[in-house]
């Protein structure tokens, strides 16, 4: 028979009441948060329940685990109802994910999803926990698990007809772990294309292939994530976000064309929405990435001019001020715009320098700019200094 007072703190805290079932807890056991030793053991799981579920409400990520456990081992003692059971684990995993013990948190969400599936839950039982377990595995860097499991979580969407608002945050998590996921693959790609020629290797193809209906599946998602959202009337920077991510997606797979065309979109849409200037700053960066590629070289150094200036505008950090400089440096070299070029390598190396960064790519970045600019001044018969340039290089 269930604990009256226990049920009766149950239903305060999730109602919202934490304090009012902290002090009926308190009282049933003497004043202690901790159950007394003549509880069954699913009362003094329920106990456990409230306790993890206070400290969690209360930013205390590590008393919530070590409640959580004993929640557990005591319903396994108790012999508790198969999908409440399951439900304990996904607390447990939501509880050690604030922990940042990411791994640990994946193994309780799984087990969680397992036993969900194994007794038959309803669908909005196991859609809060799919949808739980797949944020821990995206927030833990593997996309394609998260993706494996956004997609479980969209069909059980599905099944429960959840609102737009949540169908398009689910769509949006799917596209961005397919996108995540494909990434390496198409950089991998690009860079044997590029050793190989013309006479790519047939397994190059048939990856291409695969990778062409992966991006296929992202572009549709991101635009029923977009569609979703204006139906739902979701915030501005969301839509942003969807913009941006789809503008990515396009760039990576190489469709610079629609690439420049997305970007310059996600531009005018962040200007209507009075984005902060640094951020379009960004996103011009990105366009001129798109104009490079396309070889449109005037509308290049156009966008990461435009970037500069509101760069420094906005006083950004010299690293990535210093990295539109170059960018711009190499684009005009390639036009044999000679001093211009030099004019703009020597800023991103003179930002470099003065920027006393302290990350791993800081002296390779310098290297770089050193090593670029010699070879700049020497293609604009500057020899000598050319040659010091690269020397300065090699000494980093």
């Amino acid at each position: 028979m269930a604990h009256a007072k226990i049920d009766e703190a149950l239903e305060l805290f999730y109602q919202g009441e934490t304090s009012g079932a902290e002090v009926i807890l308190q009282e049933v056991g003497g004043g202690k948060l901790e159950p007394p030793a003549d509880l069954q053991p699913l009362d003094a799981a329920a106990f456990w329940e409230g306790v993890g579920g206070i400290a969690l409400a209360r930013e205390k990520a590590q008393d919530a685990v070590n409640a959580f456990r004993k929640m557990i081992e005591l319903e396994e003692k108790g012999g508790a109802d198969a999908n409440g059971h399951a439900t304990s684990y996904a607390k447990l995993g939501e509880a050690l994910a604030r922990t940042d013990k990411l791994d640990d948190a994946i193994e309780a969400f799984n087990t969680a999803t397992s036993k969900k599936e194994a007794c038959g839950a309803p669908p909005e039982s196991q859609f809060n926990v799919t949808y739980r377990y797949a944020e821990c595995m995206f927030r833990s860097g593997r996309p394609k698990e998260a993706g494996d499991q956004f997609a479980k979580a969209v069909k059980l969407a599905e099944q429960v007809g959840v609102d737009d608002a949540t169908m398009s945050t689910l769509t949006l998590y799917l596209a961005d772990s397919i996108k995540q996921k494909i990434a390496p693959m198409q950089a991998s790609v690009k860079v044997q294309k590029g050793m190989q020629g013309a006479s790519a290797p047939p397994q190059i193809a048939i990856l291409e292939k695969q990778l062409e209906g992966e991006f296929q599946q992202i572009a549709e998602l991101y635009r029923k994530a977009g569609d979703l959202a204006e139906k739902a009337k979701m915030p501005a920077d969301y839509k942003l976000q969807i913009q941006r991510n789809m503008a990515e997606a396009y760039h990576d797979a190489g469709r610079f064309v629609k690439g420049v065309m997305q970007r310059k979109k996600l531009i005018q849409q962040a200007e209507a929405n009075k984005v902060a200037p640094l951020e379009i700053a960004y996103m011009l960066h990105g366009l001129a990435e798109s104009h490079k590629e396309m070889g449109q070289m005037p509308e290049a150094v156009e966008a990461y001019r435009k970037s500069i200036r509101l760069k420094e505008q906005q006083n950004a950090d010299k690293v990535s001020q210093g990295k539109s400089w170059y960018a711009l440096g190499e684009v005009l070299a390639g036009g044999e715009k000679w001093d211009q070029a030099i004019e703009a390598l020597t800023k991103a190396r003179e930002l470099e320098e003065a920027s006393e960064a302290t990350d791993e790519n800081h002296k390779l970045r310098l290297k770089k700019a050193w090593h670029t600019l010699g070879l700049v001044l020497e293609a604009a018969g500057k020899k000598e200094e050319g040659k010091a340039a690269q020397e300065k290089a090699e000494s980093i």
